[in-house]
């Protein structure tokens, strides 16, 4: 008996020092992808973002389109707001795990711009205040996946 339980406690540090970690990051990740399709951050619900002058008809930015030589692009008015034409931003959300520590961000200079609403330039000239699209933060739902995932993986390890 008291191999088997020694087995289990020896079994659980290394799943703490290997894969939690991994658990967490892979899954904090997921959630903050999602933010990109909803359009909108969940912490306890979805908080949609406001919407971006491309889609709005009104706007001189409507269809703008940077890759498009006439700079309108019809699907831009209809594309989510920023995935754009390239998800680079999306794409760009990783974690790195250092000592007992996920960390969860993205390297683009533009993320914190999005994130927490901070001056922007226009093509590099005209300044304005980008409106705050937050698609990282602290979150009931993603806590909850987290701790889901937890427990079935220490039931799988005591044979639960």
């Amino acid at each position: 008996m008291q191999a088997i339980v020694k087995a289990h406690i020896n079994e659980l540090k290394e799943f703490k020092k290997q894969d939690l970690p991994i658990i967490i990051g892979v899954e904090a990740v997921r959630h903050y992808n999602k933010s990109f399709v909803e359009e909108g951050f969940t912490d306890k619900t979805v908080k949609k973002w406001s919407n971006v002058e491309r889609r709005k008809p009104e706007s001189e930015w409507y269809g703008f389109s940077r890759t498009n030589k006439d700079r309108f692009s019809q699907t831009r008015t209809q594309d989510k707001i920023l995935t754009g034409e390239t998800t680079e931003l999306k794409n760009s959300i990783h974690y790195v795990v250092k000592a007992d520590r996920v960390t969860v961000g993205s390297d683009k200079p533009y993320a914190a711009v999005h994130q927490f609403g901070l001056p922007a330039k226009i093509f590099g000239k005209k300044e304005h205040i980008m409106k705050a699209r937050p698609f990282i933060g602290k979150s009931e739902v993603l806590n909850a996946a987290i701790t889901a995932k937890i427990e079935r993986e220490i039931k799988r390890i005591l044979n639960l």
